[in-house]
């Protein structure tokens, strides 16, 4: 099932997919309203001088101003930000300003949580630019349900 998936997402983005891995204002100074962004930036909370398993974080503030930027440029984006493991909460929720649909998505049980002895299940947000939405006949959770 998974090969199947993987091969069919393969066949979809074929010839119209770029990937990169570089400073994302580098990426998102050229991009235009017909493209759809992928963004995974490292997750606050958790990112730091203190867990060397991940980058170092973003500025908040400077990627917001971006975010707004992408907005006002009617740029369709996908961005998995912050998230929760039980009641403990990773990072900020990003501001209402920013009109972006947010959706929960059930990662399973954390394993972090489980190494420590803990039973705790993980959620990761999901947030979709208001362009994106609007060209959605349904909301973004629905379509999700579904899948």
């Amino acid at each position: 099932m998974m090969r199947r998936n993987i091969l069919q997402a393969s066949l979809l983005l074929k010839g119209k997919t770029k990937l990169y891995s570089r400073n994302y204002w580098d990426v998102l100074r050229n991009v235009k309203p017909k493209d759809l962004v992928y963004m995974d930036p490292p997750y606050q909370g958790v990112c730091g001088n203190r867990d060397s398993r991940y980058f170092a974080g973003i500025d908040r503030n400077k990627f917001i101003e971006v975010l707004c930027g992408l907005n006002k440029n009617n740029v369709s984006y996908i961005l998995s930000y912050d998230g929760r493991t039980g009641e403990k909460d990773f990072g900020v929720k990003l501001p209402a300003y920013l009109s972006l649909e947010h959706v929960e998505l059930c990662a399973g049980r954390s394993s972090q949580a489980t190494l420590l002895g803990r039973d705790a299940v993980t959620y990761e947000s999901l947030y979709i630019s208001p362009a994106l939405a609007r060209i959605t006949k349904e909301p973004i959770a629905r379509i999700l349900e579904l899948a």
